[in-house]
């Protein structure tokens, strides 16, 4: 099930990518509406953070394209803010908290400008609302992982973008970190902004996410959360993961009830 949409915010069209001659990402094709919180569901190896790494640009794909506001990334990279997988920063770099989030103020700065006090007070306000305001002079090598991931948002945050491409930021957080970074979350799209998620708990998923990606190296389903999750299509995703798919039935019985579902 794949659901297009006229005047798309990301639009992906044959989206092939290969790492050494084999296909990681197999003729891709879905649009994606403004507005959103969207959550892309799939196993390990599906492909899941090369498809958020194919839409910013950081791996070549072997076919296909990318239009973001019906543009090329070149073209609207400023409105565009990307948290990486923790495991792929380099954590020993000499920077406090503070310092690692005013970076997500840079780009608007332009490149002789120093930051301010605006800066300075936006990156606060950014640190507040992933509650790490504390931990500001703090370096970022001290933090638990959870912490890490938690200031890396506040970066993210402080770039004022238009659309946020998250790679697995809610790995190594606690549960109740994840249901405030959530929240926050579904208050940035009712703002209009467009957040993207690879995430690896199918539970939370259909709790918070009010679209669906589901992907196996190639694109299972794309669409709105009551029009995917389904069985067939959860099967088709996870293949045969019976750990997994014994569960299934169960989420989609307690998505039925759900007072959350959207």
């Amino acid at each position: 099930m794949i659901k297009q949409i006229e005047n798309p915010l990301l639009e992906i069209h044959d989206l092939t990518v290969s790492y050494d001659q084999s296909p990681v990402l197999w003729n891709i094709d879905f649009s994606l509406p403004e507005g959103k919180l969207i959550g892309i569901l799939g196993p390990n190896g599906a492909g899941k953070s090369t498809l958020i790494k194919a839409i910013m640009g950081l791996v070549e794909p072997t076919g296909g394209y990318v239009k973001i506001f019906n543009k090329d990334l070149d073209q609207v990279r400023n409105r565009i803010s990307y948290v990486p997988q923790r495991e792929s920063v380099d954590w020993n770099f000499p920077a406090s908290v503070l310092d690692v989030v005013m970076m997500g103020t840079y780009g608007r700065l332009g490149l002789f400008k120093r930051p301010g006090k605006k800066e300075k007070d936006l990156a606060f306000n950014c640190l507040e609302k992933v509650g790490m305001t504390a931990f500001a002079k703090r370096q970022i090598s001290e933090l638990s992982g959870g912490q890490q991931q938690r200031v890396f948002i506040a970066r993210a945050l402080a770039q004022e973008a238009d659309l946020y491409l998250m790679d697995e930021p809610f790995a190594g957080v606690d549960m109740a970190t994840e249901t405030a970074i959530f929240q926050l979350l579904q208050e940035m799209t009712k703002e209009g902004k467009t957040v993207i998620v690879v995430h690896h708990d199918i539970h939370s998923a259909m709790t918070y996410f009010e679209w669906i990606i589901m992907l196996n190296l190639h694109l299972v389903a794309s669409g709105p959360k009551s029009d995917v999750v389904n069985e067939d299509l959860l099967r088709k995703t996870y293949g045969g993961k019976l750990n997994l798919l014994s569960k299934v039935t169960e989420i989609i019985r307690q998505q039925e009830f759900n007072p959350l579902k959207n």
